[in-house]
């Protein structure tokens, strides 16, 4: 029973069962080719994110942020409307083009 349950822990922690024919025990992260533990590749484990590729792309671009969020709206069809523009004192008189 307790070789099982090492075994669903190995499973559930995505290690490598350890290699038992060395003299040093060693572990490998399965989700990184590096072997090493990542915050990153365990978060995309947990909750990965189908999204458009173009929008994981802006994220990379190297441009001020409220930049990078207004291609990340202007993609995904949400830009704020005219009367949510007026609201944050932007130009225009409320109506929505």
């Amino acid at each position: 029973a307790e070789t099982a349950n090492w075994q669903e822990m190995l499973d559930c922690i995505a290690l490598h069962a350890p290699d038992l024919t060395t003299e040093d025990d060693t572990s490998r992260w399965r989700l990184e080719p590096s072997g090493q533990f990542s915050t990153k590749s365990l978060y995309q484990a947990i909750a990965p994110s189908p999204g458009h590729e173009a929008l994981t792309l802006i994220w990379e671009i190297r441009l001020p942020l409220k930049i990078r969020i207004f291609l990340w709206q202007w993609i995904r069809g949400r830009l704020p409307s005219g009367v949510e523009v007026l609201k944050r004192n932007g130009p225009g008189d409320g109506r929505c083009p």
